[in-house]
């Protein structure tokens, strides 16, 4: 969830150079076109502060078009925002191909929710006030933090809720990785309705030899982080994620490219690959196409959740790149985590079974220390013999949605509450730990048992 120094350059200059465009231009379509904020404030805030290297790049807008084109050291790369669906880099593809994909999507305008989330108060108001003062606040030699969004939700009322300046409750953030858990939510629809089955292969038509083993890997496996395939997941240049989300039309594709490292389900490896593998079985089992795909996750997740915010964007192919690309407001960020609290109910309305509620948050067999469940990260043991928790100071059954730049939709069921924090943090600067567990402090209700 964090990016060391110089990410950008370590994987050679020519790797680098490439990777650097390919973000720059994906980061600035999407931050005008999609977030509604000002190109210069895109790249000061969110591309420079990525390495020197970027801190080069120049990014040309076109507000007509709806392109912005990023170019360093005589190379470039472009990217298209399409309403509905946001930017995306147009490799192996045209611009007007990516129109045409575009034409049969129905129109959708997005609406604020805000007024649906009813208020609530904190049983300690000042301390409330003083932890979400303490997410925000920066040393002043070395301002690093950069939080963007806090909220705070208790029993579905909105406790508190805090922005910086240039971002509003109006504002949709990217999630990074925290887009994983919405895409397994997505896939927990599917399982829901009976139409994909946990323990079924996944059939990717690039396992097409009998004797391949690849062709038994499982959706639970993908879901779970244990396919087995090869993923290089830092975000260096030339690394497979890199590789995949800015040198890749096709990303799904470049997944199932990939050999098998382990046996299916024996080694638990993070890997954004495993999520475009399930985004492309999803738009599958949809309809096969990008509008088909875009009106499942409208229909069956987005609107009966309220997140009526949000954009899921594809790749050139159409499939959404469920690894890594959903921008949402820190409220719909919320009501995604209260969905889950709730067992998969909103508005009246059951989304997702009890089942899946309790797999996606059951422990991953594989996964060390129980550190994951079903496409979301737990609050896992970090020291077996004393039986720490990575986070000691919060609940045991903190379950959580997490991306780079601690992107964080944290849910606490024995709080009752859930904790959105959005930022873009390319350090340890910000302290998840400490952080939430004031928040939780000053929301404890008086008969909880606590972290543990």
């Amino acid at each position: 969830m964090t990016s060391s120094d110089n990410t950008l350059e370590r994987g050679g200059i020519d790797h680098a150079v490439a990777t650097t465009v390919g973000i720059a231009a994906k980061l600035a379509c999407s931050g005008v076109f999609v977030s509604g904020r000002e190109l210069a404030d895109v790249v000061t805030m969110d591309i420079q502060p990525l390495s020197p290297l970027a801190r080069e790049v120049d990014c040309r807008l076109d507000v007509e078009a709806g392109t912005v084109v990023a170019t360093l050291r005589g190379r470039s790369a472009t990217a298209l925002y399409r309403p509905g669906v946001g930017a995306t880099l147009v490799i192996d593809s045209s611009v007007q191909a990516l129109l045409e994909q575009a034409r049969e999507l129905p129109p959708r305008a997005a609406r604020s929710a805000a007024a649906l989330l009813p208020r609530g108060r904190a049983r300690d108001e000042a301390a409330l006030a003083k932890a979400m003062d303490a997410a925000f606040d920066e040393d002043a030699e070395a301002p690093c933090k950069h939080t963007r969004a806090l909220v705070v939700l208790q029993d579905g009322r909105l406790l508190a809720e805090r922005y910086a300046q240039g971002f509003s409750r109006e504002t949709p953030i990217l999630g990074w990785s925290a887009s994983k858990s919405v895409l397994g939510a997505l896939v927990g629809a599917l399982v829901t309705d009976g139409r994909l089955d946990l323990d079924a292969p996944i059939n990717a038509p690039e396992w097409r030899s009998h004797d391949d083993p690849r062709r038994k890997i499982t959706v639970d496996q993908l879901m779970r982080m244990s396919s087995g395939l090869s993923f290089d997941e830092p975000y260096v240049p030339g690394s497979d994620s890199t590789t995949m989300l800015f040198a890749r039309g096709d990303m799904a594709s470049y997944a199932a490219s990939l050999p098998l490292a382990a046996e299916p389900g024996r080694v638990w490896l993070y890997s954004s690959g495993s999520t475009n593998l399930l985004s492309r079985a999803l738009m599958d089992a949809v309809g096969g196409t990008m509008a088909a795909c875009q009106d499942y996750a409208w229909t069956r997740l987005f609107e009966p959740a309220g997140m009526l915010s949000a954009v899921f964007e594809p790749d050139t192919r159409g499939v959404i790149v469920g690894s890594s690309y959903l921008y949402a407001t820190a409220l719909d960020w919320a009501r995604f985590g209260k969905l889950h609290l709730d067992d998969g109910i909103a508005g009246g309305r059951r989304i997702l079974s009890s089942e899946w509620i309790r797999y996606v948050q059951a422990p991953a067999p594989a996964a060390p220390g129980g550190e994951y469940g079903g496409h979301f990260l737990r609050n896992g043991v970090s020291d077996p013999i004393a039986q720490t928790l990575k986070y000691p100071d919060l609940p045991a059954d903190m379950y959580f949605a997490g991306g780079f730049g601690f992107q964080i939709v944290a849910i606490f069921p024995s709080h009752r509450a859930v904790i959105v924090r959005l930022g873009w943090t390319l350090s340890d600067a910000f302290d998840l730990n400490r952080t939430f567990a004031a928040i939780l402090a000053a929301i404890e209700p008086s008969n909880s048992a606590g972290p543990g």
